[in-house]
């Protein structure tokens, strides 16, 4: 989202944009407010990050006001829904970024209802998993977790550490989110799932985005949506059916499947669960149903 302006939302030449996202009926999106690949230096730092990209996301949301709506609430969802436009939803990822009373309450005010609670750095709340799967959250982590989720903001594990994830589960009753992770058991990453890990996620019902980023589905150099299924079937198979969305990392990541080169390329995915006897129920709940049923649950 940090990149994005105006004009850029509508047209690009990344991953995504309004006009291609427009062959899709009723599409929604999370957009990130991307903390950076360079670690967060200072409270200071985080303040000028956070406020930069808050204020380019909603000047962008502002200017493209004809085809994109804020979403904050499920009554706010069903408005674009019922409108058609584009709903937008605002994340945090990398809850580095949030280090001062004043940012939190700003990302409340300003409609932030999910949090990833750390990137892939150690950080002031927490390690990602990338770093170091036994260093779990750090006190202040814990604290920020259990305030957000007291004011309805859910908690995305995607990129904590699998100690973390314990931890923050121990520590926050509500529903956890991976907005986009895979399975460990078919692809041994650290920023994928565990069994027991998902199994948990099954239990509190929350959501798991499948991603699309190749090194998350498979050994190989390349993957293709065949690698993709192999995924969605694992989670089925341990319950997990209506737990699952789309988290495909549009311009968060640089190797997508073969058959995908932008959010157009999705129809490949379903067409590739349809071979597989998916029916189109499944599908539709796996792109659309799933996520909107939590979101009018939740939100």
């Amino acid at each position: 989202m940090y990149r994005r302006t105006r004009e850029t939302l509508r047209c690009n030449s990344g991953h995504v944009d309004l006009q291609r996202a427009a062959v899709y009926d009723h599409y929604a999106q999370v957009f990130a407010l991307f903390c950076g690949a360079k670690p967060v230096a200072s409270p200071e730092d985080a303040h000028t990050r956070f406020t930069h990209l808050l204020q380019t996301a909603q000047q962008a949301f502002a200017d493209c006001g004809e085809e994109l709506m804020l979403c904050r609430t499920a009554k706010d969802w069903e408005q674009a829904r019922q409108r058609g436009k584009t709903a937008a939803f605002l994340s945090v990822e990398g809850a580095e970024l949030l280090q001062c009373e004043e940012d939190i309450q700003t990302a409340l005010e300003a409609g932030v209802r999910i949090v990833t609670l750390t990137w892939n750095h150690d950080s002031v709340y927490g390690c990602g998993a990338v770093t170091d799967q036994e260093a779990g959250l750090k006190p202040a982590g814990k604290q920020l977790a259990q305030y957000l989720s007291a004011h309805g903001v859910y908690l995305d594990v995607s990129h904590l550490s699998e100690r973390g994830f314990w931890e923050l589960a121990d520590c926050v009753q509500a529903p956890l989110l991976a907005t986009h992770s895979d399975s460990r058991s078919i692809c041994n990453h650290p920023r994928n799932l565990t069994d027991a890990q998902f199994c948990e996620i099954i239990r509190r019902g929350g959501l798991v985005g499948i991603n699309g980023y190749v090194p998350f589905l498979t050994k190989h150099r390349t993957a293709s949506c065949e690698d993709m299924v192999r995924h969605i079937e694992h989670f089925c198979e341990l319950g997990g059916e209506k737990q699952l969305c789309i988290g495909a990392d549009w311009d968060g990541c640089d190797r997508l499947p073969k058959e995908i080169s932008d959010v157009t390329g999705m129809e490949h995915l379903a067409e590739a669960l349809a071979r597989h006897k998916y029916s189109d129920r499944q599908i539709a709940d796996l792109f659309y149903h799933n996520a909107a049923a939590f979101v009018s649950q939740y939100f």
